[in-house]
C-alpha cells in the first residue's frame, strides 16, 4: 500500500513552521494570478477575461472560447454577456438564462449568480469525485506546480474534493493560503490529513506521549484552518506497524504493546481538532485492506491482548466519518478475501459504525498497472463506486493521485498525462453527482 505523505520530501516537525509552497508556471498549465481580472468582471461580446490560472476567456460570435478554443459540451448559443465571479465563468444568453461553465455548461436559470454569496455556492459543491496530492510539500513537483496549477488540473478533471497531508502549522498555512487564494469559491474543497508519522510519532511511545503529540499537531493545524475546512482526517495508515499476524480483521492480529500509542495519537488528534473547532468533522482510517478489525476495537473500547475477543473497558473513540483505503492489488472492496470467503468490506464499515464512508485513497497497483490497463481500472472502479454510493453512504472517493511516478494520472514531471487521465475526466463529465 502506498501511503500519502510518506514520500521523500522533507516535512517540517510538528507545530513547526514548515516551508510554504508558492505558485508556479509549468508548461503553460498555469500563470501567476497577478494579471487575473477582478472578481465580478462582466464583459460584452469581443472582450476578454483572464482567470486566476492565466487562461483568457473571450466571448466571440455569441460563444465562449478559452485560449481561443471552444469550451465544454452543450455550449449555449446566442450569448450576450460573460461573467467571471467567485472563480467561475458564467454566461447569459439573449433570453436572460444564465449558464455555469464546468465539464459541461449547466443552466442555472435567470437569477444572476452574483445574487448568491460565494460561500453558499462553494458549500453546495458535491464531494464525491476526489483526488489526492501533496500540496503542502516544501520541495519537489508539488512546490513547483503551486496551488493554482493544481487547481487547474482538478477543475479540468471535474474533481471537487482534494486531499492533502499536513504535519505542521506551516504546512497547514499552505492549505489555508490556497483556500483563501486560488481555491476560494472554486467549487473544490480540501481535506487536510494530519500525518503524525511525519513529525515523530512512534508506535512504541506511551499512550500519554502519543496523545500529547497528536493533540499539539491537531491544535496547531486547526488554528490555521479554522473557518476554511469542514472535514479533517486524523492520521494516515498508522495501523501498518501494529499488525503482528493475519489480515487485520480479528482482534488478535494486533500488537497489544503498540496499541496504546496508536489509540493515544488518534484520541489526541480528534480532541485537538474539536478543541479549536467542534464543528469540524473528523475521520479516521486504516491502510491495511482488511484492517476494519482495528477500527472496530477503537470504536468499541477494546484493547488487543492476544485473544480473538480482546480486552474490554478501554476508552472508546468516536469519529464523524469513516475513512478507508483500497487499491487494485486488494481486489474488489465488495469481496475482500477473508477466511476463504468473500467479505463485503463496505457493509462491515456501514454496520459497525453507521457513519458516512470516504474512500480517501484508491488506485491501481503501482509499478504493475499502466497505460490502457490503468485507464480501464479507473473507469471500472468509478462505475462501481458511483453505482453503490447511496447503498453504503459513500460521500467521497479520492483517487491516489494527481501527480506521481507510479500512481499518478499525471507523470512525475507534472505535465505528461497518462491514459487514465482522460478515462477519469470523461467518466466524471458523463456521470455528474449532485
Amino acid at each position: 500500500m502506498l501511503m500519502a505523505g510518506a514520500g521523500s520530501a522533507a516535512l517540517a516537525a510538528c507545530g513547526g513552521g514548515g516551508d510554504i509552497a508558492d505558485s508556479g508556471d509549468v508548461a503553460g498549465v498555469a500563470k501567476a494570478a497577478a494579471t487575473a481580472s477582478p472578481d465580478g468582471t462582466v464583459i460584452p461580446s469581443a472582450q476578454s477575461i483572464v482567470d486566476s490560472s492565466g487562461n483568457t476567456w473571450t466571448l466571440v460570435s455569441s460563444r465562449v472560447t478559452k485560449n481561443g478554443t471552444g469550451v465544454a459540451t452543450g455550449s449555449p448559443s446566442a450569448l450576450t454577456l460573460m461573467l467571471w465571479y467567485g472563480g467561475v465563468i458564467y454566461a447569459k444568453n439573449s433570453a436572460g438564462t444564465w449558464y455555469k461553465n464546468g465539464s459541461a455548461w449547466t443552466s442555472i436559470g435567470t437569477v444572476d449568480p452574483r445574487t448568491k454569496t460565494p460561500a453558499t455556492a462553494a458549500a453546495a459543491a458535491p464531494l464525491f469525485y476526489g483526488m489526492n496530492g501533496h500540496m503542502a510539500y516544501g520541495t519537489g513537483i508539488y512546490k513547483t506546480l503551486g496551488p493554482a496549477a493544481q487547481l487547474a488540473m482538478l477543475k479540468d478533471l471535474g474533481v471537487t474534493n482534494y486531499r492533502a497531508d499536513v504535519a505542521s502549522d506551516g504546512m497547514a498555512q499552505v492549505i489555508s493560503d490556497a483556500l483563501r487564494g486560488p481555491f476560494a469559491n472554486s467549487g473544490v474543497s480540501i481535506l487536510p490529513v494530519l500525518n503524525p508519522l511525519s513529525c515523530g510519532w512512534s508506535p512504541n511511545a506511551s499512550e500519554s506521549a502519543s496523545y500529547t503529540l497528536g493533540y499539539n499537531l491537531a491544535v496547531g493545524c486547526t488554528k490555521v484552518l479554522k473557518g476554511l475546512v469542514k472535514y479533517i482526517e486524523c492520521g494516515n495508515e498508522l495501523d501498518v506497524a501494529l499488525k503482528i499476524s493475519g489480515n487485520g480483521s480479528s482482534y488478535n492480529h494486533w500488537s497489544p504493546t503498540m496499541w496504546p500509542s496508536f489509540r493515544g495519537v488518534l484520541r489526541g488528534m480528534i480532541d485537538g481538532v474539536k478543541a479549536i473547532d467542534p464543528t469540524i468533522n473528523c475521520g479516521v482510517n486504516v491502510g491495511i485492506p482488511m484492517a476494519y478489525g482495528a477500527l472496530q476495537m477503537l470504536w468499541r473500547g477494546i484493547t488487543p491482548n492476544g485473544t480473538t475477543a480482546g480486552l474490554a473497558n478501554a476508552a472508546a473513540i468516536r469519529w464523524d466519518f469513516t475513512t478507508y483505503h483500497w487499491y487494485h492489488s486488494s481486489g474488489d472492496i465488495l469481496c475482500g478475501w477473508n477466511n476463504n470467503a468473500c467479505q463485503d468490506v463496505l457493509q462491515v464499515l456501514k454496520d459497525s459504525f453507521g457513519k458516512p464512508i470516504w474512500l480517501t485513497e484508491w488506485g491501481w497497483t503501482g509499478g504493475v498497472d499502466s497505460g490502457q490497463a490503468a485507464a480501464d481500472y479507473v473507469t471500472k472502479t468509478l462505475t462501481e463506486y458511483r453505482s453503490i454510493k447511496d447503498k453504503y453512504n459513500i460521500q467521497s472517493v479520492m483517487m491516489y493521485c494527481i501527480v506521481d511516478a507510479n500512481y499518478g494520472l499525471i507523470q512525475a514531471n507534472g505535465t505528461t498525462k497518462n491514459p487514465a487521465y482522460a478515462a477519469f475526466k470523461n467518466f466524471v463529465a458523463a456521470n455528474p453527482v449532485s
